[in-house]
């Protein structure tokens, strides 16, 4: 070959040599440069009470990415016990070192373990090589079985986002305990890998486990040594409680809450909670002494059910029957026309006064309309005031002032259980759950009670009962659901049922007076009249003679019972009976001027008329497990045993 060929095959030859080495050279640089765990050494000193002192010491390569502040370390301390119950370790941190000097950490405890995070927010590390240490104390890690005791370690943890290049653990046993046995295992979480060496020190008073291979990213390595039984003492009486404590605190402080709560809720319900009997309820033919039929409406329905307008409507149609205002064009927009000439007559109820007063303050007329929105409530926040303020507490005690001790204490354990019941995260969303449906149960189960309780009409008790079966089963089926997801958590079932029991005695801790019973019995006998045909009420013994102005009389009060369609029925049949269907035709009150009445079907006039009244002052209104071995036969794994958790950078 010449040699000017030769000289330019040895150069391409150099080219391409010096090529692959530089490329080598930028991978091997780059792999350096991978942010990673390049040794973790951990230290497991036993004592002889059993207490565990873990000193990690883990140099880390950091480049920025991941590592910029420093490190953080998660340890569990939350296990399973024998019989599958949770339980919680001790844990105490000792010291924090970055390259054997004092660090600044934080430590956050969380419902499973706590993280450890190592470095300061608004200090940044240089890329570079550094060793921190660690050093705890924990408590409950030494498994006692009948024939030895055992420390199962799960060293670096199995949640590590880095590599880990090497893995050293020293296993110290007590002074002049010897090792019995020891086995370790490498690998993601539940492998049984066997990449590692170990030998016995210290004449066996320890041994030294290494992996033998790099561990990648959630790969990590648990030891497991045995040692004589009764090498490490066993919990006394008062470590014993103090570790009851720890396990059932959530469940003392929601059963404590319990105890108070349900009893302290159920006395009072005894005491100033329950509905004195009921008396024999018999048709009544005029209404209760001194009760009006607004009043009427207050006492039947313990209060004001819908903001009193139907209770207002009653009491427009009562001054209107006594010749104090009339009712114009309900078909439109009602209007309210006071009486020139008021009547000569007892003083009117404190309802009708104040409609009276405020129709007399508005130059005696007024269009109950959305453009007369302001009116219309300062109208109803003055008719419920003249009546509350007359009558509150007399005929029924809501005795909401009870409530508060219960809410109180409902609060308190709810805030006690946050604070020190060591809840799981996901126990928070149970609770959430439980909560909604444990009030929708309540809810629906009291309305239903309260409708049935005052006597309402067999569609509208067939509708609440197929919604308190809806909401009762969508309760139910939420709970039970929480539940299951929650491992049958009973904190979390105890804070729902408190929760629940405060929303049920809301509605069961107000009750009637004993004046209260007694007008309730005689206006339910007012109701049974009013609301009978008229060919049986012509049966009941004493029955005043059917007239205009006995139905008149008696209408407001049909209205605020809502049996004004069967009272109207009974007086359309009498007085097609009595007067023909020519006189009935004729028939028109005095006290209403309007298109939308029409007396040949005087029952859906009426309804029509009372439906617009009240609809039209609604519609007026503004808008508004430990016990497994890590030997053979015992179930042991990479992550299984005390300790583990893992890390990453911050």
């Amino acid at each position: 070959m010449p040699i000017p060929s030769l000289r330019r095959a040895l150069g391409r030859a150099l080219a391409a040599l010096l090529l692959t080495v530089a490329v080598a050279g930028s991978i091997a640089a780059g792999a350096r440069a991978d942010e990673r765990i390049l040794n973790f050494a951990a230290t497991v000193e036993v004592a002889a009470d059993g207490t565990l002192t873990v000193t990690e010491v883990i140099r880390v390569r950091a480049e920025g990415r991941q590592i910029r502040r420093g490190i953080f370390r998660d340890i569990p301390l939350v296990f399973e016990t024998a019989t599958g119950r949770r339980a919680t370790a001790g844990f105490e941190l000792l010291e924090v070192l970055r390259d054997g000097r004092v660090e600044p950490h934080a430590e956050n405890r969380g419902g499973d373990g706590v993280r450890i995070y190592i470095g300061q927010e608004d200090v940044f590390l240089d890329p570079g090589e550094y060793t921190y240490t660690i050093k705890y104390e924990t408590t409950r890690q030494i498994r006692f079985f009948d024939d030895h005791d055992e420390v199962y370690w799960n060293v670096t943890g199995n949640e590590w986002a880095f590599a880990i290049d090497r893995a050293v653990a020293r296993v110290v046993l007590p002074e002049g305990v010897e090792a019995l046995e020891w086995t370790a295992f490498t690998g993601p979480y539940g492998a049984t890998g066997t990449d590692y060496s170990a030998r016995v020190e210290d004449g066996g008073g320890s041994v030294l486990f290494a992996t033998t291979r790099p561990l990648r990213p959630q790969e990590g390595l648990s030891v497991a040594v045995s040692m004589p039984k009764g090498a490490v003492e066993l919990p006394g009486d008062l470590e014993k409680l103090g570790y009851f404590y720890l396990d059932y605190r959530a469940e003392l402080i929601v059963g404590l809450g319990l105890l108070l709560v349900l009893p302290y809720y159920l006395f009072t319900w005894w005491t100033v909670g329950r509905d004195p009997p009921r008396g024999v309820v018999f048709p009544r033919f005029a209404a209760p002494d001194g009760i009006s039929p607004a009043l009427a409406y207050y006492v039947h329905m313990r209060g004001f059910a819908d903001g009193g307008w139907k209770a207002l409507s009653a009491a427009c149609l009562s001054l209107a029957v006594k010749g104090h205002l009339r009712l114009d064009d309900l078909a439109g927009d009602l209007k309210l026309v006071a009486a020139r000439d008021r009547p000569a007559a007892a003083p009117l109820p404190k309802g009708e006064a104040a409609v009276r007063k405020w129709l007399d303050g508005r130059g005696g007329e007024a269009a109950i309309s959305k453009a007369n929105g302001s009116a219309v409530v300062t109208l109803g926040s003055a008719f419920r005031k003249a009546i509350e303020t007359e009558n509150r507490g007399r005929y029924y005690k809501g005795n909401l002032a009870y409530l508060i001790p219960g809410i109180g204490l409902s609060i308190a354990t709810i805030v006690l259980l946050l604070a020190f019941g060591n809840l799981r995260e996901d126990d928070i969303g149970m609770l959430v759950v439980l909560t909604i449906g444990s009030v929708f149960v309540a809810l629906a189960s009291t309305q239903f009670a309260k409708l049935i309780r005052q006597g309402a009409g067999l569609v509208p008790a067939i509708l609440a009962g197929i919604m308190t079966m809806v909401f009762v089963t969508v309760g139910a089926g939420m709970a039970l659901v929480a539940l299951l997801a929650a491992d049958l958590s009973f904190p979390i079932f105890a804070i729902a049922l408190l929760i629940g029991a405060n929303a049920l005695f809301y509605f069961l801790i107000g009750a009637p007076t004993a004046l209260g019973r007694t007008v309730m019995d005689e206006i339910d006998g007012l109701k049974m009249y009013l609301s009978v045909a008229e060919k049986d009420r012509m049966n009941m013994a004493g029955a005043p003679q059917m007239s205009p102005s006995h139905f008149e009389t008696l209408l407001p009060y049909a209205v605020a019972l809502g049996v004004e369609k069967p009272w109207s029925q009974a007086f359309q049949s009498w007085l097609l009976t009595a007067a023909g269907a020519a006189a009935a035709a004729s028939y028109a009150p005095a006290w209403y001027s309007g298109r939308a009445f029409d007396a040949r079907d005087l029952s859906s006039s009426l309804g029509r008329t009372v439906g617009a009244m009240s609809g039209t002052f609604t519609s007026s209104l503004p808008a508004p497990k430990s016990s497994s071995s890590g030997f053979s036969g015992g179930g042991g794994f990479s992550g299984g045993g005390g300790g583990g958790g893992g890390g990453g950078g911050w």
